[in-house]
């Protein structure tokens, strides 16, 4: 993954219950810290959910499929 990219949440991702705010909606990657010095390295702005801006620990998250 990288920034810029367009990602769900995962099914391990759902199952978490603090992710609830944002169950609906995808989310963009904004930025990406060095996964050995933070908890939760990959920062995503959500578009439909209850919150603007979460971050997540990459389990949590896939990439949205294309389309077509």
């Amino acid at each position: 993954m990288k920034v810029g990219d367009l990602v769900t949440l995962s099914a391990a991702g759902r199952k978490i219950t603090q992710n609830f705010e944002v169950r609906e909606g995808f989310g963009v990657i904004v930025k990406m810290c060095d996964e050995s010095n933070a908890a939760y390295p990959i920062f995503c702005h959500w578009v439909g959910g209850e919150r603007d801006v979460m971050s997540f620990k990459r389990y949590e998250l896939r990439r949205m499929k294309s389309g077509g």
